[in-house]
């Protein structure tokens, strides 16, 4: 009879191959699911573990984790709450595996992980069905690849006892590079511990896998690894720009803030960019200016004045990009301008900025008791749907249901048609 003493309970375990006592259920102390193989048991107590867990060692060195070790840890190695598991992203409540960078896993992500990087196919993979467009399962449309932490549409390996989805081509991963854009070291696959951005497209994956190096605190996303070497998008600018994979700091001439490592460039406009400033919207409509703005990547000044952006009310530097209006020479950062979705829309073309600007210079010309804050096009007109008026607190917008007799608190007629309310 195999006996293994444990450091989370007092009496001795006794091995079951689980093959005996088929009827009787029992779950795992360690993970909290139900035990269907080999464990160990007291059975005095009521206390299970799975072969696996019960065997788990002590303290881990994690290839997904290089900075520190992770320590088995029985409950939350927190004083308030339970952690979120940083491989399935549910709540921890049972073993945890715990590192001083506040990263935690199940005791079976931490072990099913392990399985990725060794490549144990049979037992990680036990579906290899692309999920088409068709697919009827709208959750599993939903599910994003563990690895990248994209949709799983098109290309997908898929785990059904452990909940665990990998893309394919994720599954094929190299646990290291070289790299182009990172000449010192080599970068490795991990764990985004330190919720770094992304070098090449400057956004944060917080959950998944990317490609790091720890010492000099750089990381890309895999999909980021080899990107595509030209991107064109003709609504923001008109020639497409090429990557470049130099170490070379710059300010960037769209938003006007500095980039590091990777840039884009046209070459017809001598133009250097980050990536995700590519695709920004030529025009908008913000919520902080009568007009529509327009993107321009520098502004003249014969008056060698100074600009302050409305917004944060520091100086605009007018050799970079920003947003302005010439009729106003109202001026505001990039980044200012885009902080929040509800501050702005997008205008798509530039017959309808044009349009917009001039149908609100006619109705401000004509109408200095109010100014236009949201405007739509219906039909071949311009309407205003929203206004700031000056005899009231709050904006008013545009509605055509007469409900009940109302009557304007301006001329004090009855309203049978549309009129503006609160």
């Amino acid at each position: 009879m195999e006996v293994l003493p444990h450091f989370n309970h007092v009496h001795p375990l006794v091995f079951n191959d689980g093959r005996s006592h088929k009827s009787e259920e029992v779950y795992c102390c360690a993970c909290g699911e139900l035990v269907s193989g080999p464990r160990f048991s007291c059975v005095n107590c009521g206390f299970h573990l799975d072969k696996n867990y019960a065997e788990a060692p002590v303290e881990m060195n994690h290839p997904f984790h290089r900075k520190h070790n992770l320590k088995l840890m029985t409950s939350s190695p927190y004083v308030e709450g339970n952690p979120i598991c940083g491989f399935c992203n549910n709540i921890c409540e049972k073993f945890v595996y715990h590192c001083s960078c506040n990263l935690v896993f199940h005791i079976k992500c931490a072990f099913l992980s392990y399985k990725f990087l060794v490549k144990n196919f049979r037992e990680l993979v036990h579906q290899d069905k692309p999920i088409s467009s068709e697919c009827h399962s709208q959750e599993l449309k939903r599910v994003q690849c563990f690895a990248c932490q994209k949709s799983l549409l098109e290309f997908d390996y898929i785990s059904h006892d452990s909940g665990f989805y990998l893309h394919k081509k994720c599954f094929k991963l190299p646990l290291e590079i070289s790299h182009l854009s990172h000449r010192y070291h080599s970068l490795f696959l991990e764990f985004n511990s330190d919720h770094l951005p992304c070098q090449i497209c400057q956004e944060t994956q917080h959950q998944g896998l990317v490609y790091c190096c720890s010492t000099c605190m750089f990381v890309l996303h895999i999909e980021c690894v080899s990107p595509p070497p030209t991107i064109e998008d003709p609504s923001s600018h008109e020639h497409p720009f090429t990557r470049c994979l130099r170490q070379l700091p710059f300010n960037c001439d769209v938003c006007g803030t500095l980039g590091n490592y990777v840039s884009y460039i046209c070459l017809a406009c001598s133009l250097i960019i980050h990536k995700k400033c590519i695709s920004l919207p030529r025009f908008i409509k913000s919520i902080w200016h009568d007009h529509p703005i327009s993107h321009k990547y520098f502004v003249v000044d014969n008056e060698c004045t100074t600009h302050d952006c409305l917004i944060c009310h520091k100086e605009v530097n007018i050799e970079c990009g920003s947003y302005y209006c010439s009729k106003c020479k109202f001026i505001i950062h990039v980044n200012c301008a885009l902080q929040k979705a509800r501050w702005y829309y997008k205008i798509e073309l530039k017959d309808d900025f044009d349009k917009l600007l001039n149908a609100m210079l006619e109705v401000g010309t004509m109408n200095p008791s109010f100014s236009v804050r949201k405007m739509m096009k219906i039909g071949e007109k311009m309407i205003n749907i929203e206004m700031e008026h000056f005899s009231h607190q709050h904006n008013l917008v545009l509605s055509d249901e007469v409900k009940e007799r109302r009557y304007c608190d301006g001329c004090s007629q009855l309203i049978l048609t549309s009129f503006m309310v609160v």
